[in-house]
This record gives C-alpha cells, structure tokens and sequence, in this order.
C-alpha cells in the first residue's frame, strides 16, 4: 500500500513538496492508526445497533465490509 488512502485510481497524486508540507510524516501515523480506527468504528456500529439506529443486517453489512478493509490493510 504505497498510495495515499486517499488516492483515487487513475488519477495523479499531489506534488511531492507539497504533500511533504501538508502531511509530512501523517501519512504514516495515519497507516499506522488505520487498524485501531477500523475497530473502533466497528465498535460503534455496534452501539448504533444496540441503541436501535442500525438494524441487525445494516450492522452485519457495515462489520463486514469494516472486517474487509482491515484485511486489506
């Protein structure tokens, strides 16, 4: 994964000074973080369904494609 997360397929990153300003050494905090924040948003998923904002099969959909992404990365 030597991309931006944010990066779109196709299309050409920022310049490289540019980036080095705006994010500097975020970007790799951010990779590193990545794992922690799939699981907390996983986890609070499944709050919005104890709590009744999610149904059971919207929280099954968003665990699942949550448990994807964390395989991914």
């Amino acid at each position: 994964m030597s991309d931006a997360l944010w990066q779109k397929q196709g299309l050409s990153g920022a310049d490289e000074e540019v980036q080095r300003f705006l994010a500097g050494e975020d970007v790799l905090l951010d990779r590193h973080l990545l794992p922690f924040d799939i699981r907390a948003t996983a986890a609070h998923v499944r709050g919005l369904k104890t709590i009744e904002l999610l149904t059971g099969e919207e929280c099954a959909q968003l665990e699942e494609g949550l448990a994807a992404l964390e395989a991914e990365v």
